[in-house]
């Protein structure tokens, strides 16, 4: 009988009271679960934010350290080149500041460039008379040296060596040939000059008949030609003996303006030894005279 009947209903609302909570309690569960994983998101997400911002920070701490330390480092390496560089002269400064003075003023510019004229032009003049001081009182000394051993008579003018002195000199012009002057180193080493005015006479012959005076008492070893003031002048070399003892004897003639002028050495030793003596007289010789 039991095998046959037919099982038996149950009544809804009826059943095993553990189901029922289970039914019950699943849906609340499961939103229990969503919260609480939505929570653990939201704070792990919370966790991460924050995490990344405090990285933020720290790296932005440490960007700022790095840069101030970058600055610090930099900071007496920057000094070191401000150090280097050269400092500003007060001239420097000076001139800076006039040439922008002098820029937005173009009549000051103008004013300092004629100020800057008159000074270089003040200062040129002072150079010139210093110079032209210098240059006279060079001059009054040369003049004052020359004229110790110098001779002028209006007729000739010469230098002749130093400790040589005048001897003998003309009193007058009035006659046709004439001693001018003789200037002796001693009683046996001098220089005379002698002036004649040739008037109709030829040069050549006057020399000719000169020459011969000279072969009496001489012997000539060298004739020849030289120039003596800017005029071509006839010279001679002798061994002259006017009485026991031997001369030598070097003789020029020169003829300008129509006037014949000897200039008549004597030594007592060879010309050679005199030869700057010579030459000093007969370099520095001029005629002054101006012909009538």
């Amino acid at each position: 009988m039991s095998e046959d009947r037919p099982p038996k209903l149950r009544k809804p609302g009826t059943g095993d009271p553990e189901r029922k909570s289970t039914r019950r309690f699943k849906k609340p569960e499961t939103n229990i679960r969503e919260k609480l994983d939505s929570l653990e998101l939201k704070k792990k997400g919370t966790d991460i934010t924050s995490k990344v911002s405090s990285l933020k920070s720290k790296t932005n701490s440490l960007k700022s350290k790095t840069n101030k330390d970058e600055e610090k480092r930099d900071g007496p390496k920057k000094l070191g080149k401000s150090d280097t560089q050269p400092k500003e002269s007060r001239s420097d400064i000076l001139k800076r500041n006039s040439s922008q003075i002098l820029r937005k003023n173009p009549i000051l510019l103008i004013i300092s460039i004629i100020i800057l004229i008159i000074l270089v032009v003040t200062a040129a003049m002072w150079s010139v008379d210093d110079v032209t001081s210098q240059n006279q009182t060079n001059n009054t000394k040369n003049q004052t040296n020359t004229q110790k051993n110098h001779f002028s008579d209006g007729n000739v003018s010469f230098d002749y060596p130093e400790g040589w002195n005048i001897t003998s000199r003309a009193n007058s012009t009035n006659s046709e040939s004439h001693l001018l002057v003789t200037i002796s180193k001693d009683e046996n080493n001098s220089v005379s000059i002698f002036r004649e005015d040739l008037g109709t006479q030829n040069f050549t012959y006057r020399v000719s008949a000169w020459r011969s005076n000279i072969m009496k008492n001489g012997m000539i070893y060298y004739e020849g030609g030289l120039t003596m003031d800017n005029q071509t002048a006839y010279e001679l070399m002798a061994n002259f003996k006017p009485g026991d003892k031997v001369y030598a004897t070097r003789g020029i003639a020169l003829q300008k303006n129509n006037i014949l002028y000897f200039i008549i050495f004597i030594f007592d030793d060879p010309l050679l030894d005199y030869s700057g003596e010579m030459d000093k007289i007969i370099n520095s010789f001029n005629v002054t005279e101006n012909p009538i």
